[in-house]
């Protein structure tokens, strides 16, 4: 199995383990007390699982069947993490989350199309 494929898995195992988690939102560490602390985490959560989907399915040979994984992969995850999470204590179904979730997948799929067109970029990134 390819390296970049183990990294998703293990990103997704990752995920499930932090979105999944029978934890209070009080638990959660807010270093700067920020009130909205909990959607910046979802927003950066999904936005690396946007990327890791992306960079980890190079054996799709067309960038369209890339970005399409990466769509189909992150809507998977934010809308059934966010119906799991309603049958695990303290933990609830919430539609600004699934928001937030969806806007960080598609910023990070935007940004990987933006460096993708670019020539430069992409062989520098080896994309």
């Amino acid at each position: 199995m390819k390296r970049s494929l183990v990294v998703l898995i293990l990103w997704t195992l990752i995920l499930l383990g932090l979105l999944l988690a029978p934890i209070r939102e009080s638990e959660i560490l807010n270093p700067w007390g920020f009130p909205y602390f909990d959607k910046v985490v979802h927003f950066v959560l999904f936005f690396v699982t946007g990327f890791a989907s992306v960079l980890s399915t190079k054996f799709l040979s067309r960038f369209r069947n890339r970005v399409l994984f990466g769509i189909i992969f992150g809507l998977f995850l934010a809308v059934g993490t966010e119906l799991a999470q309603s049958s695990i204590p303290f933990r609830s179904r919430d539609f600004y989350d699934l928001t937030v979730d969806v806007i960080g997948l598609g910023v990070a799929l935007l940004l990987y199309d933006l460096i993708y067109r670019q020539a430069r970029l992409r062989a520098f990134f080896r994309l």
